[in-house]
């Protein structure tokens, strides 16, 4: 997980975590990883986002998957009631 400038450039990566899963054929699993505001926020600016990489590797081939996924950030509205 880095994080990813409004101009398009990823900063350093500040989190990584690794998960060993063996999966049928066809078959799907999904993994959650829940970060914190207090983890990310000193990572990104007003107008950053958060790139997430996640890769695999086919044992029986050796092919590597790879998928990148781009979160926007956005502070939510504040409503004031006089």
């Amino acid at each position: 997980l880095a994080p990813l400038r409004y101009t398009g450039v990823a900063g350093a990566a500040f989190r990584q975590e690794q998960h060993k899963r063996v999966l049928p054929p066809g078959q799907a699993e999904t993994v959650t990883m829940a970060v914190p505001y207090s983890e990310y926020g000193p990572h990104v600016g007003d107008q950053d986002a958060l790139k997430l990489t996640v890769s695999g590797t086919v044992e029986e081939t050796g092919q590597v998957v790879a998928k990148e996924l781009r979160v926007r950030l956005r502070t939510p509205d504040l409503t004031l009631t006089v």
